[in-house]
């Protein structure tokens, strides 16, 4: 494949997620304080929907794995979801900043809000398992799958900066002084740059690298059942702590992500702050960027680990800074933290890759759409209890939305929901990879041995070193 034919398919496998997560910037950094500033819908009711809904649909993209498992056409697996579901994502992206006021109806504006979020989080569901689960199919090089792995979180990160930064000033912009009307314009925007993106990396993504059986051959392996999927699932081990790893991951950022806006208003009283306060996750492509190198050297499992006392260390210096009133400290610790998280976005997504690898050449198993769909379900589930917390820690700080100044007991609730929770969390996640033992260097190393149909064998599991 040429440079040209290379770079063109990381910029196009990059694309998909950057399309998935320009909405998840909105709905993750501006959907609370929409609903509650702008929309007038209290706190307590948008995080118990958040909680709600994403438990509803949490395990939909297992069954969107397992449908993409079963999906043949000349497309490819994967690749037709990208069209299929990308589209209708962009048209609910606009529709969650698109209330009508229903003649002042409070009761079918909360229906309307209801059904728009549960068939948003459905249908995105849909367009971004199978960004995870085509991966594998792009190519069999697990160098060449971490590149892939960081263009793609350059372009996600790219993406997300762009919407933190220049959300508020947009809306304020094509809103002339109406928030409403401008959060519904720049919604519009912001769905057909979604819609567009899916449809650029449909035109320039192919599955080429057929999923191994067990037999060494490229053929279409036979089919899992749910149950066979199910249980194939619980025996990979390196998978199961991921997927774990996930919910708390997502846990964390969309529980910071929900409480950064009200920590920078109402906390460290810079509400002027807030477009660069938000705006400078572009610095965490420095965390993408360092991932190749990083992983070419350390076993990705340490990695991790490293990205994730980084991202503790960053989120330590916050609270220093408040109290010091120190604008230079509060983007220093801002800056550390967005570059682990670089790290920690980038290898995670590594890493599942090396668990689809484990699964298919050792355990014998290809239920690659399956196994993929972890990154959705830990979203779901982190969206769900992340969204929850967020709405309930500032319902327990009894935040005033009308009020300028918030009480000393608000400000407390959101500063443990935008810095010591995601602490806790991110300590919670260090410990659990302490038994995270698949070694993908040898898993590489071995990959004509594990493409036979074997038992699992322990050392390729696990690294007696650690």
């Amino acid at each position: 494949m040429s440079i040209f034919q290379t770079w063109k398919r990381r910029i196009a496998y990059g694309s998909t997620d950057m399309a998935g997560n320009i909405i998840w910037q909105m709905v993750s950094t501006y959907l609370l304080f929409y609903y509650t500033t702008v929309a007038g819908i209290s706190a307590a009711f948008a995080g118990m929907l958040f909680f709600v809904v994403r438990f509803i649909d949490a395990f939909d993209a297992l069954i969107y794995g397992y449908l993409i498992d079963h999906t043949h056409t000349k497309y490819g697996q994967s690749r037709p979801y990208f069209v299929w579901f990308g589209i209708p994502l962009g048209l609910l992206a606009m529709s969650l900043f698109m209330i009508p006021s229903f003649g002042g109806n409070t009761t079918m504006r909360l229906v309307y809000i209801s059904i728009t979020y549960t068939f948003f989080s459905l249908i995105y569901s849909g367009a971004n398992t199978p960004i995870t689960s085509i991966l594998p199919s792009l190519t069999d090089d697990s160098v060449e799958r971490t590149k892939l792995a960081s263009a793609r979180m350059v372009m996600t990160t790219i993406g997300t900066s762009a919407v933190a930064a220049i959300t508020l000033p947009m809306v304020k912009l094509l809103g002339k002084g109406n928030q409403s009307k401008g959060f519904t314009l720049w919604a519009i925007i912001l769905g057909l740059v979604i819609m567009g993106l899916f449809i650029f990396a449909f035109l320039n993504l192919k599955e080429t690298n057929g999923a191994q059986n067990p037999d060494g051959t490229t053929e279409s392996a036979e089919s899992l059942s749910i149950w066979q999927s199910l249980k194939g699932a619980a025996s990979n081990k390196p998978w199961l702590l991921l997927a774990c790893s996930f919910i708390l991951l997502q846990t964390f950022w969309m529980l910071r992500g929900n409480s950064a806006i009200f920590f920078i208003k109402y906390v460290y009283g810079r509400p002027e702050l807030a477009p660069i306060f938000l705006g400078i996750g572009f610095v965490s492509v420095i965390g993408n960027l360092s991932v190749p190198f990083l992983s070419q050297r350390f076993k990705n499992r340490n990695v991790l680990q490293f990205s994730l006392v980084l991202g503790v260390i960053g989120q330590l210096l916050l609270p220093i800074a408040e109290k010091m009133r120190s604008v230079s400290l509060l983007i220093a610790g801002s800056v550390i933290f967005l570059i682990a998280m670089g790290i920690t976005f980038t290898i995670v997504f590594a890493m599942l890759s090396d668990t689809v690898d484990y699964s298919t050449k050792v355990l014998g198993l290809n239920e690659t759409g399956f196994l993929s769909a972890v990154p959705m379900i830990g979203a779901k589930l982190g969206m769900g209890i992340g969204g929850f917390l967020a709405g309930q820690f500032l319902a327990w700080g009894q935040f005033n939305a009308k009020a300028a100044v918030q009480s000393g007991r608000t400000i407390t609730f959101i500063n443990l929901a935008f810095i010591w929770m995601p602490i806790i969390l991110l300590a919670a996640m260090i410990f659990m990879m302490q038994f995270y033992r698949l070694d993908e260097k040898e898993l590489q190393a071995n990959k004509a041995e594990a493409a036979a149909k074997v038992e699992p064998k322990e050392d390729v599991e696990y690294d007696a070193n650690n």
